[in-house]
């Protein structure tokens, strides 16, 4: 007889761990989070040399994305997500990293909600 999913949830006393559902892990953050981290890296690479609008600022906020990213749990989603809106807003209308842009927003969106 194949798995069976029953809507029954029985919670008591302190649960804290991951979320387990017939055998599939609810808690594969920090891979995904690896993930990203080298997407916001790859993207850095590219944009570094550029003579793009505001390069500076745009470096530093990617440099400091990472940082958090690296931190992990400590990262505070709000910060994660303001400093990505800013560099989406830097590099708004360019092509070139467009295809970039979009795997890190979704990305972003996806585990910092």
């Amino acid at each position: 007889m194949g798995h069976r999913i029953s809507n029954k949830v029985s919670i008591g006393g302190d649960n804290s761990g991951d979320i387990s559902q017939t055998g599939i892990d609810g808690g594969g953050g920090e891979a995904a989070v690896s993930s990203l981290l080298d997407l916001v890296e790859r993207l850095t690479a590219e944009v570094r040399g550029k003579e793009l609008a505001k390069q500076e600022v745009l470096e530093d906020t990617l440099t400091d994305l990472a940082a958090d990213l690296r931190a992990g749990d400590a990262a505070e989603p709000a910060v994660v997500r303001s400093r990505w809106e800013k560099v989406k807003g830097l590099l708004g209308g360019l092509v070139q990293f467009s295809e970039l842009v979009a795997k890190i927003s979704d990305q972003v969106q996806k585990i910092f909600t």
